[in-house]
């Protein structure tokens, strides 16, 4: 009985293979998300239509049209100092009815808007230069990754 003994060109072209099979899966679950989030964003035509202090919250108006179907699965919100590594996490709140917004609903495909207002943090409330930031995160419907999409930026006004 005959052994059978793969050669060197063959051991080599099978790890060639599983390397490239590997670094490809690596690649398209790293890679694609931010591509996909980039070129293909859930969310287009967003854009802060006011923004006002009242004392220690900011409130804004925030629109945009959804274009695609997604389904929201988180939001986080950050208060930041200009200029420094400050940043601080704030609870959103709805402006009408003052509850908080702690994940996004599934809005239906088109324009949407929401007033919100968040409260800006007793240590940071003197300083001049702050900006809200804000993202969410989509699940996507084919489930394969969740994307991050920016809000875009609240510059609050100073008092």
């Amino acid at each position: 009985m005959k052994r059978f003994m793969p050669k060197p060109a063959q051991v080599a072209g099978g790890l060639v293979w599983l390397v490239a099979v590997f670094l490809g899966a690596v690649l398209f679950f790293n890679v694609t998300p931010t591509l996909e989030a980039r070129f293909a964003p859930v969310l287009v035509d967003q854009a802060i239509a006011y923004v006002r202090r009242e004392g220690d919250r900011v409130c804004w108006k925030w629109q945009w049209r959804k274009a695609r179907y997604a389904y929201p699965s988180s939001m986080t919100w950050n208060v930041v100092v200009d200029g420094t590594a400050v940043e601080q996490t704030v609870v959103v709140t709805r402006e009408r009815d003052g509850n908080i917004v702690r994940n996004a609903r599934a809005a239906s495909l088109g324009p949407g808007s929401n007033q919100l207002c968040a409260p800006i943090p007793i240590d940071l409330i003197n300083l001049p230069a702050l900006t809200i930031r804000g993202q969410i995160a989509y699940t996507m419907p084919h489930g394969l990754w969740t994307i991050w999409q920016e809000i875009p930026t609240v510059k609050v006004p100073q008092t």
